[in-house]
């Protein structure tokens, strides 16, 4: 599998790749910028969605269709359509730094996690219930990053990039709730990133440093290793019209770089894979 060039975004930091099936639209951010992308697959055209005015490293599709938007300790939410943001909810989280990347429960909830780059031990992964109450689930982390769900539904995977570990919860589907936190795979090599799963319960993850994408099955077995030109892989999700088109940001780009430079530039991977649809959250409609 090879990666195809889509985007010369510049992207400092591409990140959250989030496929709308319902607009047949990805989206993905630019976090240091403060923008907000989507691109369409019909007519291999992108635009620039929205300019936030601060740094967002996460956010997560609506049941309205708005894109729920995280930032510091606080929220808002994005119509794509016209580009307007409306604030939801201001310092709800606090004694942390950003947020870094999500993932939306089956009961609407979300699981987010925050990054510390200042104290380096408040980061951590965060559930975020509707009605805006949350509560820490693990904490001491640098580096909050990728989440991804098994394919039955009843486990969460979790990376934590700076000890370069990924870690694998128990889901339970009656309270909502994660349990049972155990280390899935160390990778010494390389830094995690994001990452995403498919279908058949493979791992999809975006290596910071590599640069690459690896793939390994459900027992944390290496499958196969795609290489990018970018300076840095961010993270990764399934898309198109069969759910098989692996999307891939990346980040290290400048705004003065040519149109055509590799890093901070968006990428499709055509996969003999599907992946799975992210559930959409409820918190908008919980005010």
């Amino acid at each position: 599998m090879t990666a195809e060039f889509l985007v010369g975004a510049h992207n400092g930091c591409g990140e959250n790749p989030l496929w709308d099936e319902h607009r047949g639209l990805l989206f993905w951010c630019d976090i240091p910028q403060g923008h907000i992308f989507s691109f369409d697959p019909k007519t291999n055209s992108h635009r620039l969605v929205a300019e936030l005015g601060q740094e967002c490293g996460a956010f997560s599709l609506e049941e309205s269709g708005d894109l729920l938007l995280l930032f510091t300790g606080d929220a808002a939410l994005l119509n794509p359509d016209s580009g307007e943001v409306t604030p939801v909810r201001k310092g709800f989280l606090t004694n942390s730094e950003r947020f870094n990347d999500c993932i939306v429960a089956p009961n609407g909830t979300v699981f987010a996690g925050t990054v510390d780059w200042s104290q380096k031990t408040r980061g951590g992964l965060f559930h975020l219930h509707t009605g805006w109450d949350s509560h820490r689930i693990t904490g001491n982390s640098n580096c909050s990053n990728g989440l991804g769900w098994t394919v039955d539904g009843r486990g969460l995977y979790w990376i934590d990039s700076t000890p370069r570990n990924i870690w694998l919860f128990d889901f339970d589907s009656q309270t909502g709730e994660l349990s049972n936190q155990r280390l899935w795979l160390h990778t010494p090599e390389a830094v995690p990133d994001g990452m995403t799963t498919d279908s058949e319960g493979n791992l999809w993850i975006a290596f910071f440093d590599g640069p690459f994408v690896r793939r390994y099955d459900a027992n944390a077995n290496f499958i196969e290793q795609i290489h990018f030109p970018a300076r840095h892989v961010t993270s990764c999700i399934f898309g198109g019209e069969e759910m098989s088109d692996l999307y891939v940001t990346t980040g290290g780009g400048k705004t003065s770089d040519a149109p055509d430079n590799p890093s901070g530039a968006l990428y499709r991977v055509k996969t003999n894979s599907r992946g799975m649809k992210e559930f959409r959250s409820k918190m908008g409609a919980s005010l």
